[in-house]
């Protein structure tokens, strides 16, 4: 297994459930998937206790499961989890939208429109990795603007639940588009700092992905 080795340092845990994280939004693991704890520990380079510790994580957030034997299966959420994941997004994304409003600078602005711009180049390759990867890069750049660090986190930490969903609606060229246009109405509602417009967009958003979701599980 190809991932990539990380150093000896105080909070192994941390340090190996990043690597994990990242390895699951580069599509190195499926759903359905089978891993143990000797393997990734040794494609990490680390004891199999911090990586215990960080599989258990995944596994609190329901996307990984364990079974007898020892070994995960990386797993799909069930609607109910979606939809609850989602009544807290509704609070926090548009709190933290009206304080993206006035606390991001052109720069800022600048760095998301050119996220968009690599969005709209990959809008047509089939394989939708890359897509979601750059999704994800725009979701953590606008919210850590909001000016509040814990807030950031929280809701960007939601991405990790609903990763395979994601993959799997973004897979349409229909939502990838629909997410390119709600991104650049984002951008357009920060250049004129517009925060009603700009929470307006956020709920709008929502309300697509929760109904992408909805059709995929229910298909």
């Amino acid at each position: 297994m190809s991932l990539k080795k990380i150093p000896q340092k105080q909070s192994l845990r941390d340090e190996a459930y990043a690597s994990l994280r990242q390895a699951l939004f580069q599509g190195v693991f499926k759903p359905n998937q089978k891993i143990t704890e000797y393997e990734i520990a040794d494609a990490l380079g680390v004891s199999r206790t911090p990586v215990r510790e960080a599989l258990n994580l995944f596994r609190s957030q329901g996307i990984l499961r364990q079974e007898r034997g020892g070994s995960y299966v990386f797993t799909l959420p069930s609607l109910k989890q979606i939809e609850e994941i989602f009544e807290i997004r509704r609070v926090l994304e548009p709190l933290a939208a009206k304080k993206i409003i006035g606390n991001c600078t052109e720069t800022d602005i600048d760095r998301l429109e050119v996220i968009v711009n690599k969005e709209r180049g990959a809008l047509d390759i089939k394989d939708s990795s890359g897509f979601f990867q750059l999704n994800m890069e725009f979701r953590t750049a606008l919210f850590n603007l909001c000016g509040n660090e814990s807030l950031a986190k929280i809701i960007n930490s939601f991405m990790d639940y609903i990763y395979f969903i994601g993959m799997l609606t973004l897979k349409k060229k229909s939502v990838r588009d629909l997410v390119i246009q709600i991104h650049t109405r984002i951008i357009q509602a920060l250049r004129k700092n517009d925060e009603t417009t700009m929470v307006a967009v956020i709920n709008e958003h929502l309300d697509q992905a929760i109904d992408a979701i909805r059709k995929e599980l229910t298909a």
